[in-house]
């Protein structure tokens, strides 16, 4: 990955998204990161018209579970149901620790569950975290090539 790639956070909390993108910063993560403040606003991003060439979608979705107008239950769940969206990393970033909401996002297609942690240090550790794992991930096709080519890779294969 070139660290172009869009990170799409979707957290109603301002606190936590400026706490969230310090942490990126210090981090040293590269990728730019988009931010939707509640679950329409999220699905409003994914599902926005795209043209190739930049018809890219986000490499990762990084997802609070409650959030306004539209939680992160069904966020996932929504995108999990969109042939071109099912197959996007996303790792639910929640202030809760219930295992029942842990069992349920992991059930719905989230690929890791983090609970927020009270530290900014803690919070930067969660930040070189995603950059390691991005940097050593592969990502979709909708994510480094686009849409279109994800859905004629689909077509093809």
């Amino acid at each position: 990955m070139t660290g172009e790639e869009v990170i799409l956070l979707a957290e109603d909390e301002e606190t936590d998204v400026l706490l969230l993108r310090r942490a990126f910063k210090d981090a040293g993560v590269p990728n730019p990161i988009e931010v939707a403040v509640d679950g329409i606003a999220a699905v409003d991003y994914l599902s926005r018209e795209r043209q190739p060439p930049n018809d890219r979608l986000p490499c990762l979705v990084i997802l609070d579970l409650k959030m306004p107008r539209r939680n992160g239950f069904e966020v996932l769940k929504w995108m999990r149901e969109q042939p071109g969206l099912s197959t996007l990393p996303v790792i639910i970033f929640s202030s809760s620790a219930h295992r029942g909401e842990v069992e349920r996002a992991y059930a719905l297609g989230a690929n890791a569950f983090i609970v927020k942690p009270p530290s900014t240090g803690d919070r930067t550790e969660v930040a070189r975290f995603i950059k390691q794992w991005l940097r050593f991930s592969q990502p979709p096709l909708a994510a480094l090539e686009g849409l279109a080519a994800a859905r004629a890779h689909r077509v093809a294969g």
